[in-house]
């Protein structure tokens, strides 16, 4: 199977600036280590929007919501062209919001397919500019791509809110995903208008604790059992998953996370699976780190998952 690594350096949805140096991170890490990763597979860059971060903002409750219109949707179309070509498009963030762009392309790409969604993530990401606590983006993409509505303790402007809906028709209009084909992977930090959520839909939650217990190979098989009724895969890995202790070069570290050979063991059982069709890598930070390390932590989990889906 053909690769693709697309980098969506969009760094508009994050509290601290840095995202969207993720994949020139990883660039340094390969260059350092003599990796081979970047002379496998074709690079596509998207232009990118952070230039909004320097203008007003007009948005309190969805920062800069504006700036993520023309980018999630050039991403939605970018993963779309590739997967439309049986093309395995790999997308290097970036902050979390990129998913919004990424998962619309893939939904895009098989619109009469059922779409399940792996997000090992520390976070949920559940919120909407109704509920959320710092207005940041990257907590809200998958509230949107489901259509949750939660009214909460703020008052989003009208622009706002129009925004966001023009945000949810991208790719394919209503939701991207059902929360019964969403598996959380690794979610230890979530406030509790997204508890509640999760909740009442009764999502998916698998915890650092159950992998480590049960290992990796029985999680993949826990995870992918759980989706069985979906018949494309998207899996979104957001480096924070990780414990801090490898690294701190992102914005949001929390403890007691994933190991990195047990994030690697993870990523290697979903690429076997013929069902997994894109993978989003987000939320390496190098302005937040000290000699790289993230992006070489991040390099050493990526490397092996190269082979795989090329033999695929």
């Amino acid at each position: 199977m053909e690769l693709r690594l697309i980098e969506a350096a969009s760094e508009i949805g994050a509290g601290m600036r840095g995202a969207s140096m993720g994949m020139a991170a990883l660039r340094v890490a390969a260059w350092k280590n003599g990796s081979e990763l970047f002379g496998h597979a074709e690079e596509s860059i998207l232009r990118d929007e952070n230039d909004v971060l320097y203008e007003d903002d007009r948005s309190p409750n969805a920062h800069h919501i504006d700036g993520l219109i023309r980018f999630e949707s050039d991403l939605a179309y970018e993963v779309y062209k590739y997967l439309r070509n049986s093309v395995f498009p790999i997308v290097v963030g970036g902050d979390h919001s990129i998913a919004i762009g990424s998962v619309s392309g893939t939904k895009m790409a098989f619109p009469e397919q059922r779409l399940g969604v792996i997000w090992i993530d520390a976070h949920a990401d559940l919120h909407t500019p109704w509920t959320t606590p710092s207005g940041n983006v990257h907590g809200m993409p998958l509230a949107l791509l489901m259509n949750i509505e939660k009214k909460g303790r703020n008052r989003p402007r009208v622009f706002t809110m129009d925004t966001w809906d023009r945000l949810r028709k991208i790719g394919v209009n209503g939701p991207k995903l059902l929360p019964s084909d969403l598996v959380f992977i690794a979610l230890r930090d979530y406030e509790p208008e997204e508890k509640a959520i999760l909740e009442e839909h009764k999502i998916k939650v698998i915890t650092v604790e159950s992998v480590r217990k049960k290992g990796a190979d029985a999680t993949v098989k826990e995870a992918l059992a759980h989706l069985s009724a979906c018949e494309r895969i998207h899996v979104s890995f957001d480096v924070d998953s990780l414990d801090p202790s490898i690294s701190v070069g992102t914005g949001t570290p929390v403890p007691n996370g994933l190991f990195a050979e047990e994030a690697s063991l993870l990523l290697q059982g979903f690429c076997r699976d013929h069902k997994t069709a894109t993978l989003d890598v987000v939320e390496i930070n190098p302005s937040l780190d000290t000699n790289n390390a993230m992006a070489e932590a991040t390099l050493k989990i990526l490397e092996p998952l190269f082979p795989i889906l090329r033999n695929r």
